[in-house]
This record gives structure tokens, C-alpha cells and sequence, in this order.
């Protein structure tokens, strides 16, 4: 088994193999670039805990490979859902929903997705760390400790910063997010007027309410403004629910458009 060393060693370079194939994926997805990952910086710790957890539990089965496919897919499923419950308690978000997947367990697993988790197991155990135990073993010989202190220190600190900076994005959703709804009130509130003034009885369509909201938005740049991080969550994670915030999507679109104002 491995040495705690090789251990933390191999908890990075999965997370950052598992922020890339995160990233590429979605990035050919969306058609655009999508950084992804829940930390500022290029990893994604959850594929870090699954590939690790799995070289470790699953490693009396490896050689067989139905048991590791099925020990993997299950491992790797109550990972991804214990992972999804402390970040929805933690800071009242979730970053994903398989909702529209079929056989899902309340929107955080499904069981299409948990095959596919362990298929990818089978290929990470079978063929890919080989040769990462390979690289694992050259840098242990020459950076011995510093180089896992330095990695724990990075990792550590971007987890402070963007547990901080999660709550005041929480914050700052909520803010932006109770101003638009009072400016789609007092809208809605002049459509009214207008239509009782209208001999015609013309009603005002949709069309119309959205082009005055676009309008109204330029009185909304007195906000909080989001750093690079915060605009990332709000960009690139298309299934990012915020609690108590009805509309995700039309709060994406302001915050674009009154950032682009101020530029």
C-alpha cells in the first residue's frame, strides 16, 4: 500500500486529472471554456478522494475486475453524494443536479452516471496508475517531503479562501437577486398604469417586460461586485442553485450585463 507521502502525491495528481477531463469535457459541452472545479485553483479534490479511496478499499479486488467495477461504482456514488449533502448544508448551493437523469437519488446520484464512475475506475486502476505510480515514485525521490508540505499548504489555503469567499457570494446572489425582483415589481406596477390609461386596452406582452428590465438594469451597477472566482461559479457552473434564489439563469444575465456596463 501506499506511503502517506505517496498518498498525498496521489490525491493531487488525480484532482488535477480530474479537473481537466472536468473542464475539457464541459468546456466541448457548452462551446466555451469552462473553468471548472469547486477550489480557485486547477483540481478537483472529490476525484482526488475517489481514486485514492478506491486504490485503497478496492485493492483486494483488483484483479477482479466485475468486483472492482461494482465496489467502484458504489464507492465512488456515496462519495459523490456525501460530497453534494455537506455542500448544500455548508453554504446552502448545490453545483449539480441529475434531476433530469433517470434513477436519480434525490437529484445528487444517479444510476446511469454511477456506472459510468465505475467503468472510469476500471481504467484509472487498470491503466492509468501504472504510470502515475511511475511519476508518484520520481518525485518522491527527488522532493522527499517538501514537495507533499507545499501541496497540503496550496490546498489548505485555497480551501480558507473560497469557504470565505463562498459566503460572500451566498451573500451577494441574495442581494443582487432581491433588487431585480423589486425593479420587476415596480415595472410590472407601471405596465399596469399604462394599460389602465390605454383606451385600446392593449396589453403589455412579455417581450415588452423584458426590454424594460434591460432598461432598469443599468440602476443596478450600486451592487456587489464579484471577483474572478465568484463570476466563475456563476458562469461556468450552469446547474448552480443558490437557496431562496428563484431564477438563476435571468441573475446570470444582469450581473453580465451591468459588469459589461461598468467596463
Amino acid at each position: 500500500m501506499f506511503s502517506v507521502n505517496q498518498a498525498i502525491l496521489l490525491f493531487f495528481i488525480y484532482s488535477v486529472l480530474g479537473w481537466l477531463w472536468e473542464t475539457v469535457y464541459c468546456s466541448l459541452k457548452d462551446k466555451k471554456f469552462d473553468y471548472r472545479g469547486f477550489l480557485t485553483g486547477p483540481y478537483c479534490p472529490i476525484y482526488g478522494f475517489g481514486v485514492v479511496s478506491v486504490l485503497y478499499f478496492v485493492e483486494p479486488y483488483q484483479n477482479n475486475i466485475v468486483l472492482l467495477y461494482v465496489y467502484s461504482a458504489v464507492l465512488v456514488t456515496v462519495l459523490e453524494y456525501l460530497t453534494s449533502y455537506v455542500l448544500e448544508k455548508a453554504f446552502h448551493a448545490t453545483w449539480w443536479d441529475y434531476h433530469d437523469v433517470p434513477l436519480n437519488i434525490n437529484g445528487r446520484i444517479a444510476i446511469p452516471i454511477s456506472l459510468f464512475w465505475g467503468l472510469a475506475c476500471v481504467f484509472v486502476v487498470k491503466i492509468v496508475q501504472p504510470e502515475v505510480m511511475l511519476f508518484v515514485d520520481l518525485l518522491e525521490r527527488h522532493f522527499g517531503l517538501i514537495l507533499p508540505i507545499i501541496i497540503i499548504v496550496v490546498m489548505v489555503s485555497d480551501l480558507i479562501y473560497t469557504v470565505v469567499n463562498m459566503v460572500a457570494f451566498r451573500q451577494a446572489m441574495v442581494a443582487w437577486s432581491k433588487e431585480i425582483d423589486k425593479a420587476k415589481a415596480e415595472i410590472s406596477q407601471q405596465f399596469a398604469l399604462e394599460r389602465q390609461k390605454s383606451h385600446d386596452k392593449q396589453v403589455i406582452s412579455q417581450t415588452e417586460l423584458l426590454q424594460k428590465l434591460r432598461e432598469k438594469r443599468g440602476e443596478l451597477t450600486h451592487l456587489p461586485r464579484l471577483n474572478f472566482n465568484q463570476r466563475r461559479m456563476l458562469q461556468n457552473f450552469n446547474r448552480l442553485k443558490v437557496k431562496n434564489i428563484d431564477s438563476m439563469d435571468e441573475l446570470r444575465d444582469v450581473i453580465k450585463q451591468a459588469r459589461h456596463k461598468n467596463n
